[in-house]
């Protein structure tokens, strides 16, 4: 609990610290200790209503005060929005003495403002998770000598040690050694890539397996990853967050609203009357419109597993039309399964898949591991291997139960000098057109079967698919992943477009592709690759269970489930969420004309005026409620 209490203060110590968020928790603690007060005073008569004035007052000035200081800041720089005709409203109303009213609007000002803050506090931290991608130290070796260095230190032309379950500092060719490299993070391959000499790697990405030595041809910002770290920052301050409906009138409110009040004054001759005409004109009713419907969407979205960071994304999810998703870890469970095993001549299916997981036992490779979990499932005995040879890049060599067992890719026993009989490859090949993996299993040096594997699918991503395709929104694929892979999985799922071997910066491209061409764009990815696509789109969904942590920071909206089924039922109630504050803002416009007529007729005094606006915010929170039961 200290330990976690410790880090928020650290990830959040400026945004904590700030003065709009005092401001504002100071003011809302107030307000609801003045709320308190005076409920317990009508329960039991005993507490003095003076004193509860004296917190609504308290809360009214704290509130007001750094209203009121940024629309002077807002006049300065010809900057009009809503904190001026609130400031006025807020003046009027605690000079009058409706010190609560006063106090009701400034907190809820203030709180939208701090909630637009933590968001982007929460953006920055996306970035920070890149950076955690590269390792604090790397082995160099310089003059024949091995050097431990910070990446920063490191210029191109550098020649990198990487061994087993390193991560890689640069992008660069290696020159020597073999190695099993999960890029996952990078290009979205579902499956560690086997890399030798002459083959390219980028920074960020991890050495499972092998040791390899890497002449680095790009260093920090320069590299794939850095690439990614600048593309995010970029979409997040190009993608401007949208403005309250308050803020967009502000220009044509704020001068009615004083010439209002003035020229009732001049006209009547009563002060109270222009007081009442300001109080009247303030915005409460057009403040709670929006938000109220937001929260009770929000929170309709978290009770049903989602989490959506902010209000803006539950109107720009109303308007999508086109959903991107990425492939491993998003679509698929981005784990590798054991899916058929093809034995040949007299050998039984169940010695093939015993022989292959007795071999990777003791194997961490995912491969081997979805041999021998497969083994597990169907409850085949796996023995202990006599002797165990890994093959880096390739595959396994192993002793088991008097045999000898050869496992790996097919370009494995091209390189040991072994010709793979036409059926074989011609399986291989029918396979590999299907997008699935496929490894070649020889005991005691004859061909014996071959171990099918594929990505599984996500439980309901085919309905998901199919639900969104019935509600008239495109659905695509973007991957870094190959096109058979790519294809199958579209041909699954009901998907009819497709762009696969994608770089984060081409998916991005896409993206942005679609954009132009005057689409709203919802992308739903996992991985760090993915999160300048998720940062460009209108609106990022990530994955809350199977995402990294720059994927959930980057997204607006995470599916704490991992149930992509949610994201169709986000769409829907968005869409009622745009409906009811289409609702509420009719109904705030009607309410406020009512009361402007009945201040001109002098029917109003400022304590019914104050009255009229605290009672028709009522219908406008009861309206907004219907969308927290909305299923």
């Amino acid at each position: 609990m200290i330990a976690a209490s410790r880090s928020l203060l650290r990830d959040y110590r400026e945004f904590l610290l700030a003065p709009g968020t005092i401001f504002t928790l100071v003011s809302g603690i107030l307000l609801g200790v003045a709320v308190l007060y005076q409920a317990s005073g009508l329960v039991t008569g005993t507490a003095p209503e003076a004193y509860g004035d004296w917190i609504y007052l308290a809360a009214a000035l704290v509130g007001s005060s750094f209203i009121w200081y940024s629309a002077i800041q807002g006049i300065r720089e010809g900057d009009f929005t809503a904190d001026i005709p609130v400031s006025l409203a807020t003046a009027a109303a605690i000079a009058i003495g409706e010190y609560s009213a006063a106090a009701v609007v400034a907190v809820l000002l203030l709180f939208g403002g701090l909630l637009e803050d933590l968001v982007a506090t929460r953006a920055d931290r996306a970035l920070d998770a890149l950076a955690r991608l590269l390792p604090d130290r790397v082995t160099v070796r310089r003059n024949g000598e091995d050097l431990s260095l910070s990446p920063d230190d490191l210029v191109i032309g550098d020649l990198l040690i990487v061994r087993s379950g390193e991560r890689i500092a640069v992008d660069g060719e290696i020159l020597f050694g073999e190695a099993a490299v999960n890029q996952s993070a990078i290009t979205g391959e579902s499956v560690p890539v086997e890399k030798q000499k002459g083959d390219t790697v980028f920074a960020g990405t991890l050495n499972e397996n092998g040791a390899i030595e890497v002449r680095a041809t790009r260093v920090g910002t320069e590299t794939t990853l850095g690439q990614i770290r600048r593309l995010v920052a970029d979409a997040q301050e190009e993608k401007a967050p949208v403005e309250r409906v308050l803020d967009r009138y502000a220009k044509l409110y704020t001068p009615a609203a004083i010439i209002l009040g003035v020229g009732l004054w001049w006209w009547s001759g009563n002060v109270l009357q222009a007081i009442t005409m300001l109080i009247v004109f303030c915005p409460c009713v057009i403040v709670l419109a929006t938000p109220t419907a937001l929260v009770a969407s929000i929170g309709n979205a978290a009770l049903r597993g989602s989490l959506v960071k902010k209000g803006a994304a539950v109107e720009t999810l109303a308007q999508v039309d086109t959903v991107i998703f990425d492939k491993t870890g998003t679509l698929t469970l981005g784990e590798l399964q054991l899916v058929d095993a093809v034995p040949f001549d007299d050998v039984l299916k169940t010695s093939l898949i015993g022989y292959a997981a007795s071999a990777e036992k003791f194997s961490e490779h995912p491969v081997g591991r979805a041999v021998v979990r497969a083994a597990e499932e169907q409850e085949i005995g796996v023995m202990d291997p006599e002797s165990c040879e890994l093959l880096t890049g390739l595959g396994v060599k192993a002793r088991t139960g008097g045999h000898t067992v050869l496992l790996g890719r097919p370009k494995l026993f091209s390189r040991m000098g072994i010709t793979l009989p036409g059926t074989v490859l011609r399986e291989i090949d029918a396979r590999t057109r299907e997008g699935k993996s496929v490894i070649v299993v020889m005991i005691d040096d004859v061909v014996s079967g071959l171990l099918i594997f594929e990505d599984t699918l996500r439980e309901h991503a085919q309905e998901t698919v199919a639900a969104l395709n019935t509600a008239g929104i495109r659905t695509v694929i973007v991957t870094g992943d190959n096109r058979e892979t790519a294809a199958r999985i579209a041909e699954m799922t009901g998907i009819s477009e497709t762009h696969a071997e994608m770089m984060p910066e081409e998916k991005v491209g896409i993206v942005k592709r679609f954009q132009e061409a005057g689409h709203r764009v919802a992308f739903v990815g996992d991985g760090v690759n993915d999160g300048p696509a998720l940062a460009t789109a209108d609106v990022g969904v990530a994955m809350g269970n199977a995402g990294t942590d720059v994927a959930i920071e980057t997204a607006d909206v995470v599916l704490l489930s991992d149930d992509l089924l949610k994201l169709p039922h986000l769409i829907g109630t968005s869409q009622k969420a745009l409906r009811t504050i289409r609702q509420n803002l009719v109904f705030a416009v009607a309410v406020l004309l009512v009361a402007v007529c009945l201040t001109v007729f002098n029917i109003l005094t400022p304590v019914t005026g104050a009255l009229l606006h605290e009672l028709s915010s009522i219908p406008v929170i009861a309206n907004s409620a219907r969308l927290i039961g909305v299923k």
